[in-house]
């Protein structure tokens, strides 16, 4: 078992390892939070919508954390203003303006939202409206600014063992490693040191390394490759974490505000992560293995930016850290 299944699989033991025979209060009734609904919705949009990876760390971030905030300002004031209304506005806000295309699928899910039983009077409802779409709009203008939508109008060198972009087709954000990052000083706080120089031991031996896989890939590994490859038509490797975070969530019974923290802080990691690594990619330029070794072959497809460092393993150790700090019982489970 892979990814998700074995996390479910794991979950669902842990679950049922109760001892039957204890008698225990029944268990209050759980209200399915309105963060894990809305970030169920995010992904499959992002995935509907076929986003990159970088935008799409972008759109998480900024959709989580105007939820954080929007709880934030409400505080005790459930009464007057309903926390899933509000955190509905805020969360269909971004959504609308940073996936247009999505907008039917937007404002059907609000409605339902909104009609669920116990969700607020007509009062709280519109307060939770106006506090949310305020968040929103607040954070929206505030992140327009982050040097995310800089032209990638790059010219990139060319030579031994550079990274050059495949055939008619551009660079995936070349300039993404100029975005604000949200947690970091800047993305210069953090220095990835080069990969080895490809006439080195070390870069032959990993280069040989990748060419023997390919030459015995076994269907196991395909599987594998197959899984975790998460491109276009995916949630994006952000959007997988997110899966596993609101299981989490759902799992240990967090409060919407626990659950939107939560949120908050692993996508602001994540995306920040994914800022560094670009700064990086875009430095050293190190070409794709197949592209050092044309007998190499690639059983799926690879997204069009340099190799190093690896954008899927710095995401994946970004959300495993947050994640593994927020439920520590689950940290072994995560770095595996």
């Amino acid at each position: 078992m892979t990814g998700r299944v074995l996390w479910t699989f794991v979950l669902a033991g842990v679950a049922g390892c109760a001892d039957a025979t204890t008698t225990t209060a029944p268990a209050p009734v759980y209200r399915p939070l309105s963060t894990v609904a809305w970030s169920a919705q995010a992904r499959a949009m992002v995935a509907s919508a076929s986003r990159g990876s970088p935008p799409a760390s972008r759109l998480y971030a900024i959709m989580t954390v105007a939820q954080r905030v929007t709880l934030e300002r409400i505080g005790a004031d459930t009464v007057r203003i309903s926390p899933p209304a509000a955190i509905g506005y805020a969360s269909a806000r971004v959504l609308l303006a940073l996936l247009p295309s999505q907008s039917v699928l937007v404002q059907t899910t609000l409605l339902n939202e909104l009609r669920q039983p116990g969700v607020g009077t007509p009062a709280s409802l519109a307060a939770g409206k106006t506090l949310g779409e305020f968040v929103a709009d607040s954070l929206l203008r505030v992140r327009a600014t982050d040097s995310t939508a800089l032209l990638d109008n790059v010219v990139l060198p060319t030579g031994p063992g550079v990274w050059a972009s495949a055939p008619g087709k551009v660079p995936i954000n070349p300039r993404w490693g100029e975005a604000r990052p949200w947690l970091l000083p800047s993305a210069a706080a953090i220095t990835v040191p080069p990969p080895p120089a490809i006439t080195s031991a070390a870069f032959q031996t990993a280069l040989a390394e990748v060419r023997r896989i390919s030459d015995t890939r076994t269907e196991e590994q395909l599987a594998i490759a197959r899984f975790w490859v998460l491109g276009g038509g995916t949630p994006t490797p952000p959007g997988w974490w997110n899966g596993v975070a609101t299981d989490l969530c759902v799992h240990y019974r967090l409060t919407e505000r626990q659950c939107a923290t939560t949120l908050a802080t692993l996508h602001q990691a994540m995306m920040d992560a994914g800022i560094v690594t670009w700064v990086a990619k875009y430095r050293y330029l190190l070409a794709r293995p197949f592209q050092m070794d044309p007998v190499i072959t690639q059983p799926v497809g690879l997204s069009n930016h340099p190799s190093y460092p690896s954008a899927h393993s710095t995401y994946s150790s970004a959300a495993g850290a947050v994640l593994g700090w927020y439920f520590p019982r689950e940290k072994p489970l995560l770095d595996q």
